[in-house]
């Protein structure tokens, strides 16, 4: 609860609580010309350290081939077919190694 003494005193409002909400909006809006005009001219602008990267056989390249979504975003394979695949060609390779080293061990006297 206040005090007698503390509600008569008003301390002073500072200038920018007391300007209405239009205020703050119509200073920025002033300022919107002037950083849209920077933004177009910096777009204008060319970047000699990018544009010099490029050889001059990746400047000449063609563009490559256009690939559908739908084929870029679910492959032909899937998980599980490649593994079967790999698993199945190592336990090929692991079958022709041992006959192989069965062949070794027989032909040593």
């Amino acid at each position: 609860m206040q005090s007698p003494a503390q509600s008569k005193t008003r301390l002073p409002m500072p200038s920018i609580c007391a300007t209405s909400g239009l205020d703050p909006l119509r200073r920025h809006s002033r300022l919107f010309p002037l950083l849209a005009a920077a933004a177009l001219a910096s777009a204008c602008a060319r970047v000699p350290e990018l544009e010099d990267r490029l050889t001059p056989d990746l400047r000449d390249a063609a563009y490559p081939a256009l690939v559908p979504l739908e084929d870029a975003l679910h492959p032909g394979t899937s998980a599980a077919e490649e593994s079967k695949a790999l698993e199945d060609t190592l336990e090929a390779r692991d079958a022709r190694l041992q006959a192989r080293a069965d062949r070794l061990r027989a032909a040593q006297p």
